[in-house]
């Protein structure tokens, strides 16, 4: 027992001066400006911190999407209705662009904002899973599958530098933009094979979660457009926009007149990729080995975007 505290003294007191000296490292490396560029100099890292009423409205919009889903899930019906996928993805996000308040300067307002989105996202993550959305069999969008373009779209169309001080940062901001732009698919998924659901409380979150993505792409192709503050913008951030103003459209058609190109294509898709699996076990593992690699692989594929995302 005695040898089991020593070593739990040990543990803690290393992990106190690992603590301690990796703060000592950054504090260091503010005050050398280590972390200039990517606070500054970098218009991608930037332009989140100019606040215009574009952004208000989008964040205004965002923080009630989060409270209607929350609303949803803590319903007596559960957590029919909503993705888990969808904000396992959303958290990724949060977690890779977020990453820039260890290292840059920013207003007491915005860390706030930030820290509200990350925890939110995070309560949510874990009230879905708590609840048994894992294995909600609507929720069927393979999302393993879509982070491969969007890791090729960041190295391919992100502006780097193996100079830049706080790289990694960049890729990750950029990352997550891109990884926004595509999280709300497996909801809009999880819609179109949910179509009989008239609860008004999920359609008004996704409404608000869909609507605050329409609002940003809108604002980078305003500002683009009327030439305020070109700076702020690149192609990165302009292929985001436009996809997220895509699949919201779309899913606004599909509302209105229950038809949609992303609908059938994405279903096709989708059941295209899940036959080829059940295919895949049943050849291997004989019949019936699909329905148990079907649960397996919509849990595994949870964690595993989960897993990515934050890595």
């Amino acid at each position: 027992m005695d040898h089991v505290n020593h070593v739990a003294n040990v543990a803690k007191r290393a992990s106190s001066h690992a603590h301690s000296e990796i703060k000592k490292a950054v504090s260091q490396a503010k005050e050398q400006g280590y972390f200039e560029p990517i606070c500054t100099d970098r218009h991608l890292s930037v332009r989140h911190y100019n606040w215009d009423l574009f952004q208000y409205a989008g964040d205004i919009i965002h923080v009630l999407a989060l409270i209607l889903c929350l609303a949803v899930v803590l319903r007596d019906n559960g957590t029919e209705g909503i993705s888990l996928k969808t904000h396992v993805m959303f958290f990724g996000v949060f977690t890779a662009r977020f990453s820039n308040v260890f290292f840059c300067e920013q207003s007491l307002l915005l860390v706030l904002y930030k820290v509200l989105l990350w925890t939110a996202t995070l309560k949510i993550v874990l009230l879905l899973w708590a609840f048994g959305a894992s294995e909600d069999e609507k929720d069927t969008m393979p999302t393993t599958l879509l982070l491969i373009p969007i890791t090729v779209l960041t190295f391919v169309f992100g502006v780097y530098s193996l100079e830049d001080h706080g790289l990694l940062v960049e890729v990750s901001w950029i990352f997550s933009t891109y990884l926004e732009s595509i999280a709300m698919l497996p909801q809009y998924i999880y819609c179109f094979r949910n179509s009989e659901n008239k609860c008004r409380l999920v359609t008004a979150y996704v409404f608000a979660m869909g609507g605050y993505q329409m609002i940003f792409g809108l604002s980078w192709m305003y500002h683009f457009v009327m030439g305020i503050n070109p700076y702020d913008l690149d192609v990165s951030s302009m292929i985001s926009g436009i996809l997220g103003i895509l699949f919201f459209s779309d899913y606004l058609k599909f509302k209105m007149s229950k038809k949609s190109m992303l609908w059938s294509v994405c279903l096709s898709l989708d059941d295209t990729i899940r036959e080829a699996q059940d295919a895949a076990l049943e050849a291997v593992y004989g019949p019936g080995a699909e329905t148990v690699g079907r649960e397996m692989s919509h849990d595994e594929g949870v964690e595993l975007s989960a897993e990515v995302v934050l890595h």
